[in-house]
C-alpha cells in the first residue's frame, strides 16, 4: 500500500493533551507525516488526487506505544519449571528467567523479536521500548533484535542488560554492546532504531560497572534501569550500600542523566523526592507486577508530585492495553476507593507520558495525529455500541475500543499489518520455527 495515503471515512481519534473525536473524518499522509486531517469536507477539498483508503467508520488513531518490554520472554510461554515452585520474585529470577535468558542463542533472539514485534503490529503497537538479557551471546544480540523490528518495520528502543550476574568479563560485554549499538545508530540514522543503554538493577550491579558503563556510555543517552521491584533489592543495597537502590544509583552517577526507572515499587519517602529530578521517568507495569506479586507502585503520587510514569508490558504481552485495562482498576482496588485514580490520571500513563518518551527518543512527534506529527497509525474494527465524543473516549477504549480487532497497522506511513497479515511475514511458518527453537530451548535451560 503506497506511503502517500488518504484515509476516509474514518472516525479519528487524534490523542494528545485533549483528545478529539471527529466523525466523518479523512486523514492525508504522506512523506512518513500527517499532512492534514479533519472532517472529511474539509481534507477532500484540498487533497490532491491520491491513493484512497475508505475505512467504513472504523476508528483511526495513532499506535500504541510500550515503554518497557523484554522480547525474550517469548519462549518462556508454556514453559515448565525443573525446580521447585518459586516461592518468591528472586527465586522467580534465578529459577526461570536467569535460567531462560542464559540459555538463549542468536538465533532465539532474533526469532522472539520477530515473534513479539509480529505480534506487537497485530495489537496496533507502532513503537516498542525493548530491554534485552542474553548472556550466553551477548555481542550482536541488540543487531539480532533491530534486524526483526526492521523487518516487520516498527519502531525500537533497545539496550541491553548490563548485569554483573556473569563475572566482570560478561559486564564489560554488556557495556560495550550498549555503545556499540547506540554508535550503529548514530551512524545508520534509521528512524526506526533507537538505542538506550540497559542496566539490570542495584541487585546485580556493582560499583566498578556502574562506573565503567558511565565512563564509556553517551551521557545523552538514557539509561533505562530495574528500580525496587521487589524488596530483595532494597534489602540488598540497604545491606551493601547503606542505602536503597534509588538514592545508590543516583548518588553513583545516573544523577543529572535521562533515566527510565521500570517499576519503583518499594520506595522509601524520600527516594519519591528523588524521583522527581529533571530526566526521569518511571516504567510502570501492573499486570507483571501482580503476577510476580511483588506490590503495586505509588503511581497516583507520583503523578500528583509531576513524576512522568509510563505504561509497559514488561514482556506479559505485546499489548500495552491490557496494561492499561489493569491499570484502571488496581490502584482503585489498592486505595479501597474507586475516586483514587482518575480517568486523567490513566490518559496521563497509558498515552501522554509514553507518547513524549517516545518522541524524545526518535525525535519524532510519536503518539497523536497532528500535522506533521509521523504516520504511525492503527486502524480498529469498532462499531460504538453508545455514543463515542472527545469526553468520553477513554471508557470507550477501557471498555470495548481496546479489546476491538485491529484492522491495519501503518508506521512512518507504511503499512505493515492489514486485515490479519503482518506485512512480509509467513505467520505459520514463523511460529512453525518458534516451536522447533523453543523445544531446543527448552532442552538447554
Amino acid at each position: 500500500m503506497p506511503s502517500t495515503l488518504l484515509f476516509t471515512n474514518a472516525t479519528l481519534v487524534t490523542l494528545g493533551a485533549q483528545p478529539q473525536v471527529v466523525h466523518d473524518a479523512a486523514c492525508w499522509i504522506e512523506n512518513g507525516q500527517v499532512r492534514l486531517f479533519g472532517p472529511s469536507r474539509d481534507v477532500l477539498e484540498v487533497a490532491p488526487p491520491i491513493a484512497r483508503l475508505d475505512l467504513q467508520g472504523r476508528v483511526l488513531m495513532p499506535g500504541q506505544i510500550n515503554a518497557h518490554d523484554h522480547l525474550y520472554s517469548a519462549f518462556a510461554r508454556g514453559i515448565s519449571m525443573k525446580d521447585e515452585p518459586p516461592q518468591n520474585f528472586l527465586q522467580i529470577l534465578q529459577r526461570l528467567w536467569w535460567r531462560l535468558d542464559q540459555a538463549l542463542q542468536p538465533e532465539d533472539v532474533y526469532l522472539s523479536g520477530l515473534l513479539g514485534f509480529s505480534e506487537a503490529v497485530q495489537r496496533g503497537v507502532t513503537t516498542v521500548i525493548d530491554h534485552h538479557a542474553s548472556p550466553g551471546c551477548i555481542e550482536g544480540s541488540l543487531d539480532r533484535l533491530a534486524e526483526a523490528s526492521l523487518q516487520v518495520g516498527l519502531r525500537a528502543c533497545l539496550c541491553y542488560e548490563t548485569t554483573d550476574r556473569h563475572g566482570a568479563q560478561g559486564a564489560r560485554q554488556g557495556v560495550a554492546e550498549n555503545l556499540r549499538f547506540a554508535n550503529r545508530c548514530t551512524s545508520e540514522r534509521n528512524g526506526k532504531l533507537s538505542p538506550a543503554m540497559g542496566l539490570h538493577a542495584s541487585i546485580t550491579v556493582d560499583p566498578e560497572t556502574l562506573q565503567l558503563a558511565l565512563k564509556e556510555w553517551p551521557a545523552d543517552i538514557p539509561v533505562h534501569v530495574h528500580v525496587a521491584e521487589d524488596r530483595c533489592d532494597v534489602d540488598h543495597s540497604l545491606e551493601k550500600y547503606g542505602k536503597p537502590p534509588l538514592q545508590r544509583l543516583l548518588d553513583e552517577g545516573l544523577r543529572g542523566r535521562e533515566v527510565w526507572a521500570a517499576h519503583c515499587i518499594h520506595l522509601r519517602p524520600h527516594e519519591m523526592e528523588l524521583l522527581a529530578q529533571p530526566g526521569l521517568t518511571v516504567m510502570h507495569n501492573p499486570r507483571s507486577n501482580l503476577n510476580n506479586a511483588v506490590g503495586c507502585a505509588p503511581v497516583r503520587k507520583m503523578l500528583q508530585m509531576g513524576i512522568p510514569v509510563a505504561l509497559g508490558t514488561d514482556g506479559m504481552s505485546q499489548d500495552p492495553a491490557e496494561d492499561a485495562r489493569t491499570l484502571s482498576v488496581i490502584h482503585k482496588h489498592q486505595a479501597a476507593d474507586p475516586q483514587s485514580f482518575s480517568y486523567d490520571d490513566i490518559y496521563q500513563v497509558a498515552f501522554v507520558h509514553p507518547a513524549r518518551l517516545a518522541s524524545r527518543r526518535f525525535g519524532l512527534q510519536l503518539g497523536e495525529i497532528a500535522c506533521g506529527a509521523a504516520a504511525d497509525l492503527m486502524v480498529l474494527d469498532y462499531d460504538p455500541p453508545t455514543p463515542l465524543h472527545s469526553g468520553n473516549f477513554l471508557g470507550h477504549w477501557l471498555f470495548g475500543l481496546s479489546m476491538a480487532p485491529v484492522w491495519g497497522t501503518w508506521v512512518a506511513g507504511d503499512c505493515v499489518f492489514l486485515k490479519g497479515q503482518v506485512a512480509g511475514i509467513d505467520s505459520a511458518h514463523l511460529k512453525t520455527r518458534c516451536r522447533e527453537a523453543a523445544e531446543k530451548l527448552w532442552e538447554r535451560w
